[in-house]
């Protein structure tokens, strides 16, 4: 397991305040959960420094793989982050579809692979889990093997352990507690701020 570099983790802390790809306010998550802060990775894309840093933390989790591994990214959040990574590293992929076709190849995953072949799978970030298990399971339907699932942020509410306890390996470049520390430590946040997500985190 690669990890992080707290270098890294700072630069994404920056561009997620600055460019506004996390928000404080009121927020109906897909649970129906209302939290107190958002996380939008899809408009990393937008900002070039923001999804370098991006880019440069998925990297650095896969280090260590094979080089046979391909790489997803599960849809749609996540499809040009995979890409990006992809690019970066000269890695092979393929690309979950986010609705299977009933004409053509009728392929539920595109791309050139071999039925056996291994996948790290890569989204944006974990809430329940439950969406992480059926994009495993649909990638799996196709013949892939999932190596592991990685993530970019763990919202510390009970996602993790679902994905673990389903017997899958995920890996997570931080937490959102670890996030909030880094903004409160370079002033992006203030205390109220850090404590009330905080508060959010350990009674969600």
């Amino acid at each position: 397991m690669s990890h992080v570099t707290e270098a890294t983790k700072q630069r994404i802390a920056e561009q997620f305040y600055d460019c506004g790809l996390l928000r404080f306010g009121e927020f109906t998550l897909k649970s129906g959960l209302i939290s107190p802060f958002y996380i939008d990775l899809r408009k990393a894309q937008s900002y070039p420094e923001a999804f370098h840093a991006i880019t440069d933390a998925y990297s650095e989790m896969i280090a260590d793989a094979d080089d046979s591994d391909l790489l997803a990214g599960v849809p749609e959040a996540a499809t040009p982050l995979a890409a990006a990574v992809g690019y970066k590293l000269k890695r092979k992929l393929v690309q979950p579809r986010k609705v299977v076709k009933d004409h053509g190849t009728k392929s539920s995953v595109e791309g050139d692979f071999t039925e056996g072949d291994s996948v790290i799978l890569i989204d944006d970030l974990i809430t329940k889990g439950d969406s992480k298990i059926e994009a495993i399971e649909q990638v799996e339907s196709a013949g892939l093997i999932v190596k592991k699932l990685i993530v970019l942020v763990d919202r510390e509410q009970g996602g993790m352990k679902l994905v673990e306890d389903a017997g899958h390996t995920i890996e997570a470049a931080f937490t959102i507690t670890a996030l909030m520390n880094t903004l409160l430590q370079i002033d992006k946040i203030s205390s109220e701020q850090h404590e009330q997500i905080l508060e959010f985190v350990q009674n969600n």
